[in-house]
C-alpha cells in the first residue's frame, strides 16, 4: 500500500514543521474499560508558557515503512507526506509545535520488538510482574521547566510500565503536569488518577487530553483547541 492509499489523511508537513521530527511512534492495545473525555478547564492551573514547557512522550512504532502496512501497523501510526509517525508521537509534535515547547522521548534501555504480538506479550509480562523497565535516559534539564506535558498510549488498559519508571525516577515537585493519551476506545483508562497519586508534590491538571486512533485525521484541530485552552488558563 502506498502512502496515498492509507486510511490516514496526509497533512502538510508544514503543520508540524515547528516540532522536532527525530522521534518514534506508538502502539495501541486493547479495548478500555474506563473511558473518559477531556475535562473542562481547571481554573487553578496557571497559563502554560511554551518556553518553560516540556512535552515528554512514550511511543513505540510497529513500522517505519509507509508501504504495505498491516492493519495493526496502520492502527498504531499516522502518516504525513510519506513519513510514518506513531500516534502518540504525532500528537506530541502538534502540542510542542503549537506551544513552541521542547520535547523529550521516553525510551526503554532495551530495544522493544516491533512485531505486534511480541509487543503485546512484553506489555502483559511487564504488567504481570509490576515491572519498572529501565529507561535509556532521564530528562537532563528538568529544572528549566515549570510545566511538563506527558503523553503515552494505553496498553492493556493502563499506562505502559515504562511510564511508572519515568514518574518514579524524576522529581516533579512544584511542577504543573498535564497528561494526554492515545488509545483504541479507552480514553484515559483511569491513568490520570494514577499519575495524580504518584505525584503528590506536583499539581496534576484534571484537564487531560485523549484521542482515539480512529480520530487521528481530526487530531490537529482537536489538539489546537486543547492547547489554546491550557495556554489561556
Amino acid at each position: 500500500m502506498t502512502p496515498t492509499h492509507t486510511r490516514r489523511s496526509f497533512l502538510s508537513l508544514a503543520t508540524v514543521a515547528a516540532a522536532s521530527v527525530g522521534l518514534t511512534g506508538c502502539s495501541l492495545f486493547g479495548v478500555g474499560r474506563n473511558s473518559a473525555g477531556s475535562a473542562a478547564r481547571q481554573t487553578d492551573m496557571p497559563a502554560v508558557d511554551g518556553s518553560r514547557t516540556l512535552v515528554a512522550y512514550f511511543s513505540v512504532p510497529e513500522t517505519t515503512n509507509p508501504n504495505g502496512m498491516t492493519q495493526d501497523e496502520e492502527n498504531s501510526t499516522h502518516v504525513v507526506d510519506g513519513k510514518v509517525y506513531g500516534n502518540t508521537q504525532y500528537v506530541a509534535m502538534l502540542i510542542a509545535g503549537r506551544l513552541g515547547a521542547a520535547q523529550f522521548r521516553i525510551e526503554t534501555a532495551e530495544q522493544l520488538p516491533l512485531n505486534h504480538q511480541a509487543l503485546i506479550d512484553r506489555a502483559v509480562a511487564w504488567q504481570d510482574a509490576n515491572a519498572r523497565p529501565a529507561l535509556k535516559a532521564q530528562i537532563p534539564n528538568l529544572g528549566r521547566y515549570d510545566t511538563v506535558i506527558v503523553g503515552y498510549p494505553i496498553w492493556e488498559y493502563d499506562m505502559p510500565m515504562p511510564l511508572y519508571t519515568f514518574f518514579e525516577q524524576h522529581d516533579f515537585s512544584g511542577k504543573n503536569i498535564y497528561v494526554f493519551t492515545t488509545h483504541d476506545v479507552s480514553g484515559l483508562s483511569g491513568t490520570l488518577e494514577k499519575v495524580t497519586e504518584m505525584l503528590p508534590r506536583a499539581k496534576v491538571s484534571t484537564n487531560a487530553f485523549e484521542i482515539s486512533r480512529n480520530d487521528m485525521n481530526d487530531s490537529q484541530p482537536r489538539v489546537t483547541e486543547w492547547v489554546d485552552r491550557i495556554a489561556q488558563a
